[in-house]
C-alpha cells in the first residue's frame, strides 16, 4: 500500500475505514493487557443490573481500535503521533458491535524548518447502527515530499 506524503491531503478530505467487530476476546485481552478489571466490562451478571443491561467494551479499546483502523484511512507516512487534542464517549460500544472511523483532515501546516508537517484530524468513531460512539480530534507529524534545500 502507497502512503501518503503532507502534501497529498488537502483541509476538508475525509476517509470512512472498515469495519472491525469487537468481541468478548477483545475485551479480556484488553483487561489482561490495561489491568482493567472494571465488573462493567468483565461481569455479566453485574453489567446486567446497569444503565447498559450488559457489558461494554473499554472506553480506551474503542480509542485503541480507532487508532488501528485509522493508520490506513488514509495511509499517511506518518512519523509520530502527537497527541489527542479533545476525546468524548459519547456512547458505549457492546460486544458484537462493528465499528468503523470516519477521518477528515481539519488543519494542516509545515513545521518551521519546512521538513515535516502537522496534521490535525477529527476522528469519528461510528457503529453499525450509524451512531457516533466517540469521537475527538487528534494530531500527527508526517512526512513531506518535497523537504526545503
Amino acid at each position: 500500500m502507497e502512503r501518503l506524503y503532507y502534501e497529498d491531503v488537502e483541509v476538508g478530505d475525509e476517509w470512512t475505514s472498515g469495519g472491525r467487530t469487537i468481541t468478548e476476546a477483545d475485551i479480556v485481552n484488553f483487561a489482561g493487557l490495561s489491568g482493567d478489571f472494571n465488573p462493567l466490562h468483565m461481569d455479566e451478571e453485574f453489567a446486567r443490573k446497569t444503565i447498559f443491561g450488559k457489558r461494554i467494551a473499554h472506553g480506551l479499546l474503542g480509542l485503541a481500535v480507532m487508532s488501528g483502523l485509522g493508520s490506513f484511512y488514509p495511509p499517511m507516512r506518518t512519523i509520530a503521533f502527537l497527541g489527542i487534542k479533545e476525546w468524548n464517549f459519547k456512547a458505549p460500544i457492546f460486544i458484537g458491535d462493528t465499528i468503523y472511523v470516519k477521518t477528515k483532515v481539519l488543519e494542516k501546516r509545515l513545521t518551521s524548518k519546512g521538513d515535516r508537517g502537522i496534521i490535525v484530524w477529527e476522528k469519528k468513531v461510528i457503529n453499525q447502527k450509524g451512531e457516533v460512539v466517540q469521537e475527538g480530534k487528534t494530531t500527527t507529524m508526517v512526512e513531506v515530499r518535497s523537504k526545503p534545500a
